[in-house]
């Protein structure tokens, strides 16, 4: 079973530049610093097809907290240049998480991480609808941020309709690129060697 993930992590102005002097990486540059393999405890595997359909626009109920939906809807606020994913699958675990990279135009990345601190802050519970016909309520609890890239925000999400069922989001910026990682709450957020390894492939693409 995979746990989905999408990002749709961007911003707008300001922040450190994109890669490559500023442009930002496409999602073929993307594609190759994904990891890939045995990964400090989970197996990482790049996919080649698109993780949304069109229908997949989710949109909250309260609009503060539109930065959080937006990291799974398939037309956020910002779009991203490039992206690329891969599923991360933790050792002894059944449910797969993911992560996704992306790439925004220069210092848009940096405004986004402004705007997901500061959806942290207001959002306890993020009531979600879709497109697709679905809708979901979530309790969310701000964690620590990692000590991993350039700046990081990370959140546990658990299911008002299932209270055992949950993940973990954490999402690293490196440069003007995001990489937002989804884990089965049971495993507690993916380890910091796994996302540092994945900062400095993105770091040495740029």
């Amino acid at each position: 079973m995979l746990l989905v993930l999408f990002s749709a992590v961007a911003g707008c102005t300001g922040g450190a530049p994109a890669g490559k002097g500023g442009v930002a990486l496409t999602s073929a540059e993307l594609s190759g610093t994904l990891l890939t393999g045995e990964q400090s405890g989970f197996y990482a595997t790049p996919q080649e097809d698109p993780l949304l359909e069109d229908v997949d626009v989710v949109t909250a109920a309260d609009p503060s907290c539109q930065p959080l939906a937006d990291l799974t809807s398939v037309k956020p606020k910002h779009a991203p240049v490039g992206t690329a994913w891969a599923t991360l699958q933790p050792r002894g675990v059944a449910t797969a998480g993911s992560v996704v990279l992306t790439s925004y135009a220069r210092g848009e990345a940096a405004v986004k991480m402004g705007e997901l601190k500061a959806a942290l802050t207001t959002c306890k519970e993020v009531s979600t609808s879709s497109r697709r016909g679905w809708s979901a309520r979530a309790s969310i609890v701000a964690l620590p941020s990692v000590s991993v890239g350039d700046e990081s925000v990370s959140y546990s999400e658990t299911s008002a309709e299932a209270p055992g069922k949950g993940r973990v989001t954490t999402i690293v910026r490196t440069g003007g690129s995001m990489a937002v990682y989804l884990i089965p709450v049971e495993v507690n957020g993916p380890p910091a060697s796994l996302m540092n390894q994945q900062h400095k492939k993105i770091q040495a693409a740029g």
